[in-house]
């Protein structure tokens, strides 16, 4: 069987351009990160969503790494902000996303599972024409989620709202 995950996740990357700005779908891609690590989560717990974290910290470095070798400086993305069109953005990744973990859940391994990570986080990359920090990143990917503890709100100042 041919891996349709990444013909997947670049169709539904073309739709999302074509129906949102480039802020939009940046922000439609981080919300199908989030939904893959959600899930990750879910099934896995910790160890597996730790897996994942270091999986996406390893891909930012040697992306730096490659950049530095290179001789180019590179400034870190910063997320633009939401536009009218995020929602629509984020509900075609995100069914992107769900297709693409069906299709890793048919595998025995993680490869697919990761794949789908890493062309979700290329894609971003892409999108905001640089990488985001792995800090900010994984803040932004921790953003709405409804586990949050009231003490970790006080601790943070106020529980932070969703993109959308």
């Amino acid at each position: 069987m041919t891996c349709q995950i990444e013909p997947t996740i670049d169709h539904s990357l073309t739709i999302a351009h074509n129906h949102a700005s480039v802020g939009d779908v940046a922000h439609g891609l981080l919300a199908a990160l989030r939904r893959v690590r959600w899930v990750v989560d879910e099934v896995g717990g910790y160890t597996m969503v730790s897996m994942l974290d270091g999986a996406i910290r390893d891909r930012l470095i040697i992306r730096n790494l490659r950049n530095k070798r290179c001789g180019q400086a590179e400034t870190p993305a910063r997320m633009p902000l939401p536009g009218a069109a995020s929602a629509t953005a984020g509900a075609i990744l995100i069914s992107a996303a769900d297709a693409c973990m069906v299709y890793a859940a048919q595998k025995p391994d993680v490869s697919d599972l990761l794949l789908t990570v890493f062309v979700l986080l290329d894609r971003l990359t892409e999108t905001l024409h640089c990488a985001p920090l792995y800090d900010e990143l994984m803040c932004w990917l921790r953003i709405g989620r409804d586990d949050w503890d009231a003490d970790e709100a006080e601790e943070i100042g106020s529980r932070p709202a969703s993109f959308h």
